[in-house]
C-alpha cells in the first residue's frame, strides 16, 4: 500500500506484513548524498540512536534499485500515533506536551540535531513509554551534549508548521520554555534568550 508520494514516484510503502519501505533518490546532481546517501544516513541514524537508548525504527534491509534509481529502506516501524495526531486529543493534550518539552531537552543532553523535528515526527507509543522519532535521515548525533547554538538552531526548526505552532502557543510558550530548561539545567541568559527567541517566532506565527 501506497503511503506517501510526490511527483517523483513513491516515496513510502507499507507491506502486508506491516513493514515500511522507504524510496530515497538523489535530489540533487552535486550533493554531499553523492558520498553519504540518504538512505546511509537514516540506517546510521537508526543504529545511533538506538545505542542511546532513543526509541526509534528498526531497520530490516536495504536494497538498491538501479532501474529507478532508488534505495530502498525496510524497517518496523514504531508503533502508536503521531505526536501532532494526539494532541488533537484534549484529555491528554497538556501530558503530552510536558512529555515532549522533557523529551526534547533528552534528545539535546544526548547530543541529538534532529532537523525534521515537529510533531508529525515523533511517536506516542501504544502503550505507556517513551516518546519515538521517524524520518531519521535528517539527522546528527553528536558524543557530547548540543552547544547552546545548535539547540537554539532546533528549536526554529520545531516551529516550521502551523499546527504545532499553536500546540505550543495553546500550551503557553513560557511554560514550555521552563519544562525544557528545567529538564536540560538552562538557567539565567540562556533560559531567557530561548524563551525571548521562541516567543518572537510563536507571535510572528513563523513568518520570520
Amino acid at each position: 500500500m501506497v503511503l506517501e508520494q510526490d511527483g517523483y514516484g513513491v516515496k513510502v510503502l507499507e507491506t502486508a506484513e506491516g513493514m515500511i519501505v522507504k524510496l530515497f533518490r538523489r535530489k540533487r546532481l552535486f550533493s554531499s548524498v553523492m558520498f553519504r546517501s540518504y538512505a546511509i544516513r537514516f540506517v546510521e541514524n537508526a543504529r545511533h540512536l538506538k545505542f542511546l537508548g532513543i526509541e526509534t525504527v528498526e531497520v530490516r534491509d536495504v536494497y538498491r534499485c538501479p532501474p529507478i534509481d532508488r534505495t530502498l529502506v525496510v524497517y518496523q516501524p514504531v508503533l502508536g500515533q503521531t505526536l501532532r495526531d494526539a494532541l488533537r486529543n484534549a484529555t491528554d493534550f497538556e501530558e503530552f506536551m510536558e512529555q515532549f518539552a522533557v523529551y526534547l531537552a533528552e534528545l539535546h543532553d544526548k547530543g541529538v540535531l534532529f532537523r525534521s523535528i515537529h510533531f508529525n515526527n515523533v511517536i506516542v507509543p501504544e502503550s505507556p513509554g517513551s516518546l519515538g522519532l521517524i524520518d531519521i535521515a535528517d539527522m546528527k548525533v553528536f558524543n557530547r551534549k548540543l552547544s547552546f547554538s545548535r539547540r537554539m538552531r532546533n528549536l526554529r526548526h520545531l516551529t516550521r508548521y502551523s499546527e504545532d505552532r499553536q500546540s505550543i502557543r495553546e500550551f503557553g510558550v513560557k511554560r514550555f520554555v521552563e519544562i525544557y530548561c528545567n529538564a536540560a539545567k538552562l538557567t539565567g541568559l540562556r533560559k531567557n534568550t530561548i524563551l525571548v527567541k521562541m516567543q518572537t517566532i510563536i507571535d510572528a506565527d513563523g513568518n520570520l
